[in-house]
């Protein structure tokens, strides 16, 4: 299923070393809520439903980012957006699609789209045992900002509130500097 909204990622080829021909970025539409669930339900121990998706691709908070090889769906990211600050909520890869660069690709797409709406702080929650995904969120300028206690419902994980603040149209990165 084609996305019309597909556009080639332009820089985001220099920053990841992904091709043009291998990933794209672009809104996701209710058209792919059964990928969506797919996807969520191999990485997520308590996996969204269907309704959950719908109300994220219903909101007008939400942004919700589909990284796309051609024509099929092959992670996804969705970012709440208010006022001049974003939480990620959920991002999510294809098995057969992770450790190829699309998690990077997709969250450097988000970085570089937030601040066009005025985003200045990115937030996120991530086990404190995925070291990965931290890894990949360091990378990216996310540094540890607090800790949720006993936050993940499935084993009483705790989580690890990380942030990120954005360059301002001033080339400042908070009111202070």
């Amino acid at each position: 299923m084609a996305n019309p909204d597909s556009k080639p990622p332009g820089k985001l080829v220099e920053e990841t070393g992904a091709t043009v021909d291998t990933f794209h970025v672009a809104p996701v539409s209710h058209l792919w809520l059964g990928r969506l669930v797919e996807i969520d339900s191999n990485w997520n121990p308590r996996s969204w439903s269907v309704q959950l998706f719908e109300r994220e691709l219903s909101s007008s908070s939400s942004r919700v980012r589909g990284l796309f090889v051609q024509d099929l769906l092959v992670g996804y990211l969705i970012g709440h957006v208010v006022c001049d600050e974003a939480h990620i909520v959920s991002f999510g890869i294809a098995p057969e699609w992770r450790e190829k660069g699309g998690g990077k690709f997709l969250l450097a797409d988000f970085l570089r789209m937030a601040p066009l709406e005025g985003v200045v702080v990115i937030s996120l929650d991530v086990r404190a045992s995925n070291q990965r995904a931290r890894n990949l969120y360091s990378r990216y300028g996310f540094s540890v900002a607090g800790v949720r206690r006993r936050y993940y419902s499935d084993n009483g994980e705790d989580a690890l509130t990380m942030r990120v603040e954005l360059p301002r149209p001033n080339g400042k990165r908070s009111e202070a500097e």
